[in-house]
């Protein structure tokens, strides 16, 4: 996207600096006396006004296709199915700190141990959350969509062992039993995980459909076991988790990104120590609460707030937004090339609707003595209007080609973040040229309806 600017910048600078500033050096300057004698100017100062108008309509081509595109990509991504319901539901950060209260050191290496009081936080908060008046669920999670996961590998019991090189990765999140349901994630096979789920009992996963197609491709996922390592330390979790349940696939990525094979653990089912800091994630939860209707999320902030600051005074909150926003935030990359590209593009056209303005506005001052013989001899208004028009849309036709191929260059330099549209796409670039060649038609029009109304008389006066 850089190097797309960068170039649309230099060609701007050359064609609007150095050709002018060439042409200057080379004027004939008997030559322009005599022409200014006769009311006319040298036909090398009227080619070179209409090379530049060509350059402006084909740069504002450029623009509005990168726009266009930009645009179409957004509209696509908010068509995108994140793979739950997003409607009415609040979402915010937790992240308690590494300290005292929530963790202690484990001697004899980089190990640390999470406190009872960390699960005990979020077990209460999520009880007195659920217990406000509105609220049909809530749930949390290490890392909501687009937020963060951890990637573990892992190994599967009763497969063939891979090298340890080759072990197959996942994408990894701890989560509270009611969190599926909070966000109405489909259950596709086997079970959702549970207050059931406990650290007394078996280690139980659920795992999406990604995972299943990946590793499962010929089998049946439920009741298989697999054995997770905290990455890149080599340490495995000292119990196997078995797969109890299928889900359908999340956008965790973004919504411009294929959902990754994705493994569900209970944020009640985790080791006693973690190593070199991976007690991070289990100190970090996304809340995630449903409720009744969109008033009723807007109105529960103070209350979520003050049930934290009753559990732990100092404990922040952070980036409280609905699910939908969470969303159109991780589209910010998009959001902005699209803004930057529509304010050059609106530029653009105002430039090259002016400079066709003025170089028809010229053309019709510099020819008044030839639109005069032609009324003179019997030319229709009409006849007037089309002959100036023509002119001008020839400009207009000749700089959209010129963007069209500049287009299909420069664009692929933006094609890492598009999605769901080609760089080549002919509908955009069919209505980029159309709005443009409109707006160019009405610069052109004004001075060609100003040469209709010249008077012979008046024209040939001077002669």
């Amino acid at each position: 996207m850089t190097l797309f600017t960068l170039g649309i910048s230099l060609l701007t600078t050359v064609l609007f600096g150095l050709v002018p500033a060439f042409q200057a050096s080379r004027s004939d300057l008997n030559g322009a006396i005599r022409d200014g004698a006769r009311g006319t100017a040298p036909s090398s100062r009227g080619i070179m006004r209409r090379l530049l108008a060509v350059s402006e309509v084909a740069l504002a081509m450029v623009l509005l296709v990168g726009t266009g595109l930009m645009i179409n990509t957004m509209l696509r991504l908010r068509r995108v199915n994140p793979g739950f319901d997003t409607s009415n539901l609040l979402t915010m950060t937790i992240q308690l700190p590494e300290g005292d209260k929530y963790m202690e050191r484990v001697p004899g290496g980089d190990m640390e141990r999470a406190k009872p009081a960390v699960t005990n936080f979020y077990q209460r908060l999520l009880e007195r959350i659920s217990a406000l008046p509105g609220v049909e669920s809530a749930g949390s999670i290490t890392g909501l969509p687009t937020h963060f996961s951890e990637g573990p590998t892992f190994v599967i019991l009763g497969h063939p062992a891979p090298l340890p090189e080759q072990r197959p990765r996942a994408s990894y999140d701890q989560v509270s039993p009611n969190f599926f349901r909070t966000l109405r994630i489909p259950l596709k096979k086997g079970r959702y995980l549970d207050d059931h789920d406990t650290n007394s009992a078996p280690w139980a996963v659920v795992v999406n459909e990604a995972f299943v197609r990946r590793f499962f491709p010929n089998e049946d996922p439920i009741g298989k076991q697999v054995r997770l390592r905290f990455d890149p330390y080599p340490t495995e979790e000292d119990r196997p988790r078995e797969i109890v349940g299928v889900v359908g696939d999340v956008k965790h990525h973004g919504l411009g990104r294929a959902a990754p094979p994705f493994i569900y653990a209970s944020y009640f089912q985790q080791p006693d120590v973690y190593p070199g800091g991976s007690i991070v994630a289990h100190l970090w939860q996304d809340l995630a609460i449903r409720t009744s209707s969109a008033a009723t999320m807007r109105g529960l902030t103070n209350s979520i707030r003050q049930i934290v600051a009753e559990l732990d005074p100092d404990q922040p909150i952070t980036r409280i937004m609905p699910m939908d926003q969470v969303f159109i935030a991780a589209m910010g990359e998009q959001q902005f090339y699209m803004q930057i590209l529509s304010v050059f593009a609106v530029v653009a056209v105002f430039l090259s609707g002016i400079g066709i303005y003025g170089v028809m506005s010229y053309f019709v001052s510099q020819h008044r003595h030839d639109i005069g013989i032609r009324m003179a001899l019997g030319a229709h208004p009409s006849d007037i209007l089309t002959w100036v028009a023509k002119l001008g849309m020839k400009i207009v036709l000749i700089g959209i080609l010129a963007g069209v191929a500049l287009a299909l260059g420069l664009t692929r330099l933006i094609s890492a973040v598009l999605f769901g549209v080609s760089s080549m796409d002919p509908t955009t670039y069919l209505v980029v040229a159309v709005g443009l060649a409109a707006i160019a038609f009405l610069a052109c029009y004004i001075p060609a309806r100003r040469a209709m109304k010249v008077d012979p008389l008046v024209a040939l006066r001077y002669e």
